[in-house]
């Protein structure tokens, strides 16, 4: 048996797999199975050591796409109306907004994947509904 199997980094792994993690490319992730207003979601990945899912990938969209739940992710427009940005304050580059969102309507400044099996399914929801929500935990490098 090899040394390299029995590391610190895969007891991490596997204690973290049985918390409710998943592993996707260099992350984890919790997918929450209560709903909570974008606040309190946020609050609950910070307090795992993670932070609200911010989707830089289109591999990344397709992995939560395949999920059928319609969840929080980290992207809200809360400080600046129409200017959204990422929790860890980066501006939106590349999107995944569903058909004609976001709308606003009425006064949604928090962002959700969606149950639809589109491949843009994003839409812009009132931050105090509650939603499932997935949390982000990135693999060190």
């Amino acid at each position: 048996v090899s040394e390299g199997c029995a590391g610190p980094d895969k007891s991490i792994k596997i204690n973290i797999l049985q918390e409710g993690w998943e592993h996707f490319r260099s992350s984890f992730y919790y997918i929450s199975s209560t709903m909570k207003t974008w606040q309190k979601s946020r609050d609950d990945c910070l307090s795992r050591g993670a932070d609200l899912t911010i989707v830089d990938s289109r591999e990344e969209q397709d992995f939560l796409r395949r999920n059928s739940k319609a969840m929080w992710i980290g992207l809200t427009d809360r400080v600046e109306d129409t200017t959204w940005r990422w929790v860890d304050g980066t501006l939106l580059n590349t999107s995944y907004w569903y058909d004609g969102e976001p709308n606003n309507y009425p006064n949604e400044d928090c962002a959700e994947v969606t149950t639809r099996n589109e491949e843009n399914n994003w839409n812009d929801a009132r931050c105090d509904r509650r939603k499932y929500w997935v949390c982000e935990k990135k693999v060190a490098p």
